[in-house]
């Protein structure tokens, strides 16, 4: 797959994941609109810096049916027509709230992260296919499945996806349903000339990482790394995000970027893992 001329939505595309990710698929020709939560005007102004020409901007909410359509409709009114080749879906939550001893407690914050987290993901992949789809009107909803390819989508999971840790109770639920829903898109998707794969990054050197919460990460990876023991760059993470993108022969797989990182939890370590997690939860 060649980024050439071609178009993808970039979801979070204002944030880190997707900031970096959007630079390194413009970097190599392709155009991106980076759809994020923020108004059009501080929007444009993040992105706008990623190049002159070939980057745009549209607000959307991804947990909206109405607004994702709206903002997809809108990039598609900004780009080449019949350009847009794909999406990389980086938008998403992490509740950052400390656990109680009562389940219940997290019921509502459980609520939440599947509503973006899982439910906008099926959401961002069933309006990004479509739009991929209108390009070639002429086809019937099914019609012979397709030899040439025409389209990718890489969702982001996380390393606490399988197996999902206490600590992580509700987000690395969210992302298990994300490699399901990757898994499903694939097959769905596969006579359509569509790919999808995700990535399942562990600790990443984006905005989550204030000074408060170094400290923990950096002692969590030392003890469960394999190697390296230390957080993943951005530029990293863009690097195999593209890879998936350009290997027209990787479909329906997940690529794990965590240094060999299982997040099991260490029952045997001298303070509950359950606490302190305030991170990672």
């Amino acid at each position: 797959m060649k980024f050439e001329n071609r178009a993808f939505i970039v979801t979070g595309g204002a944030g880190g994941i997707g900031g970096e990710t959007a630079k390194q698929i413009i970097a190599k020709g392709g155009i991106v609109v980076s759809l994020d939560r923020y108004p059009k005007e501080k929007g444009e102004e993040i992105t706008k810096p990623y190049h002159a020409e070939r980057s745009f901007y549209v607000q959307g909410d991804i947990s909206d049916l109405a607004s994702m359509e709206k903002a997809v409709q809108e990039a598609l009114s900004v780009i080449p027509k019949g350009s847009l080749f794909g999406a990389v879906h980086c938008a998403a939550i992490a509740p950052g709230t400390t656990w109680t001893n009562k389940l219940v407690d997290a019921v509502k914050r459980y609520e939440d992260v599947m509503k973006i987290n899982a439910y906008g993901t099926f959401v961002v992949n069933a309006v990004i296919a479509d739009a991929i789809n209108s390009q070639y009107p002429d086809e019937g909803p099914f019609g012979p499945r397709v030899k040439e390819e025409r389209g990718v989508i890489i969702n982001t999971a996380s390393a606490v996806a399988w197996p999902v840790p206490a600590r992580c109770l509700t987000y690395g639920a969210s992302k298990t349903a994300v490699l399901g829903i990757s898994q499903g898109m694939a097959d769905f998707l596969g006579p359509y000339g569509i790919r999808v794969n995700s990535i399942s990054p562990a600790v990443v050197a984006s905005g989550l990482m204030t000074p408060n919460r170094i400290p923990y990460f950096q002692k969590e990876l030392a003890a469960a790394c394999i190697f390296p023991h230390r957080v993943t760059s951005l530029e990293e993470i863009g690097q195999a995000i593209v890879f998936l993108m350009e290997n027209s022969m990787v479909n329906d797989f997940e690529l794990r970027v965590d240094g060999g990182w299982r997040g099991s939890s260490n029952w045997g370590a001298p303070e509950d893992p359950r606490q302190n997690a305030l991170s990672l939860e």
